[in-house]
């Protein structure tokens, strides 16, 4: 029983951080289009603004893709 509720509580982490990747991916995909669509008003601090929290949302999302990567793998051996 309490396996299972194991189970059950690393496959919901697995989702959160999945769910946690997606959304950061695509806020980082809009704060890129604000880059890269031009614009009177863009200032260079803009600019750079935009790209680096562009790469930090991209990294956080790396961080948590490999985290459920991590549990899934762990919830795989689990199984075995």
């Amino acid at each position: 029983m309490k396996q299972a509720l194991n189970k059950k509580n690393i496959q919901h982490k697995i989702n959160d951080f999945k769910r946690f990747g997606f959304t950061l991916l695509a806020l980082s995909v809009f704060m890129y289009l604000g880059v890269v669509i031009p614009s009177e008003t863009v200032t260079p601090v803009k600019t750079m603004t935009l790209m680096s929290g562009t790469v930090v949302l991209l990294a956080f999302s790396l961080i948590f893709f490999t985290k459920a990567i991590k549990y899934k793998k762990d919830l795989q051996s689990a199984d075995e």
